[in-house]
């Protein structure tokens, strides 16, 4: 499996998580996929995924403390992250934003344009 196709799902919602995540690895990725913001960090640094996909509503960390430490972070700075977040609200998308986050995707999605998204992340350099 090539670095560029792995991708870090982090997820607190089980159903949501290994739905997504099976249809990622059916259309050939690698994936991790967590519940855990504390574990997603873990991953993230030391699997350097090729993208990250990020609930911002986790329990333990929330998704926008998580974004700004990888992208503080020299191994994580440059890994494109797509906010998962139930609320298509403005300012919902620019906290994300302003956090680090590349892209914001709206849940639930057609898991084929969560697919999209993660290929234009990975097909921008």
């Amino acid at each position: 499996m090539t670095e560029s196709k792995r991708v870090l799902f982090v997820e607190d919602d089980k159903a949501t998580r290994d739905g997504y995540a099976a249809y990622l690895r059916g259309h050939g990725y690698d994936v991790i996929a967590t519940p855990s913001g504390v574990e997603a960090l873990d991953f993230a640094f030391n699997w350097l995924p090729s993208t990250i996909v990020l609930d911002l509503g986790l329990k333990d960390l929330d998704g926008w403390e998580i974004a700004r430490r990888l992208k503080a972070d020299t191994r994580t700075a440059s890994v494109p992250i797509i906010a998962f977040t139930g609320a298509d609200l403005t300012h919902e998308r620019i906290s994300a934003m302003r956090a680090g986050c590349d892209r914001v995707v709206t849940k639930p999605c057609a898991p084929g344009t969560l697919l999209e998204e993660i290929a234009r992340c990975t097909d921008r350099g």
